[in-house]
């Protein structure tokens, strides 16, 4: 018996400095100066420490701000197609979120309310008092988690595809392991390895799959390589419902336009209606043949939807 204890006892420390070895020869994070190449209007990118947070953004163009979130696991890439056109009525602002792209990913909070708090402060180092929000997905849920926490500083909001309600249906872009303590990061590492897990959430996401390129592919799984990128994606998802807002919708009171994929197979359409009548005065634009990423499998009409609607409220 004791032979069989030291065996096993030898096999975990070998597993544990194996694992340590493989850990540790991938990047901690991603370098914005190697990667600037490729990385889609890169001449506007900016970085500002926000809270101890290295932050990466992008802006251009004047006139109303006009501030764009991202998705889970995604970043200023989503908003690559719409970012030009808007910035010729608006001053756009893409932001990397703390933990993903180019932006920093300490320990630490990764709630989407401690995510709209460091919007705001971005927007207080950009002194922007008042802005419209743009959120897809987790963006989408951080934008309404801003106008509940500082309904003075939103001038309106743009939802498209965004977390926030409970539906049934639906699904995850993260495996259900990644919740398990310590075997949930070893799983997660050994998963990606290769672009597969990443490609099949990308196909999870478009209702057009010839949207899901090799170009599209790499730019999502750049971060997810390395070891930081990693952890702030496990920390994003085990505190993703710390703040729970369908009981709270009621008390948005600023313009408001949600945009849906009718073909959404992550945040189904149901959920865009729900929000549709949880927010008073809201309107919802429901695109057909799409799924849950708009601004990057229609973004033509994504531009033509969200600049009425902002030129409408003038």
């Amino acid at each position: 018996m004791k032979k069989i204890l030291k065996l096993l006892l030898l096999l975990i420390v070998i597993g544990a400095v194996a694992f340590g070895v493989f850990w540790f020869a991938r990047p901690a994070d991603v370098s914005f100066d190697q990667a600037r190449a490729g990385v889609p209007n890169a001449e506007y990118s900016h970085f500002a420490d926000i809270d101890g947070v290295r932050v990466h953004y992008q802006e251009k163009g004047t006139g109303t701000p006009l501030v764009l979130l991202h998705g889970f696991t995604s970043s200023t890439y989503s908003w690559k197609d719409v970012f030009e056109p808007l910035s010729q009525n608006s001053r756009v602002i893409a932001v990397d979120l703390k933990g993903f792209g180019f932006s920093g990913k300490p320990d630490g909070d990764y709630s989407r309310a401690a995510q709209s708090l460091l919007v705001a402060h971005l927007l207080d180092y950009l002194k922007i008092e008042k802005a419209w929000l743009c959120g897809n997905s987790m963006g989408g849920e951080i934008a309404l988690n801003f106008a509940l926490q500082n309904p003075q500083r939103v001038a309106g909001l743009i939802l498209i595809d965004s977390g926030g309600v409970e539906v049934s249906g639906g699904g995850s872009l993260a495996p259900s392991y990644l919740l398990m303590p310590v075997v949930g990061r070893v799983l997660t590492a050994l998963a990606l390895t290769s672009d597969k897990l990443v490609r099949q959430g990308l196909e999870k996401s478009f209702f057009d799959r010839t949207k899901v390129t090799a170009e599209r592919v790499a730019n999502y799984y750049r971060p997810l390589q390395t070891r930081d990128g990693q952890l702030a994606a496990i920390r994003a998802r085990a505190q993703a419902d710390q703040s729970p807002l369908e009981q709270e919708l009621n008390r948005i009171n600023v313009p408001s336009l949600i945009i849906w994929g009718a073909q959404d197979a992550l945040i189904p359409l149901a959920a865009g209606i729900k929000m549709n009548k949880l927010i008073k005065d809201s309107q919802l634009r429901i695109f057909d043949s799409c799924g849950h990423l708009p601004q990057e499998e229609m973004p033509a009409r994504v531009v033509d939807e969200m600049t009425k609607f902002i030129a409408g409220q003038k």
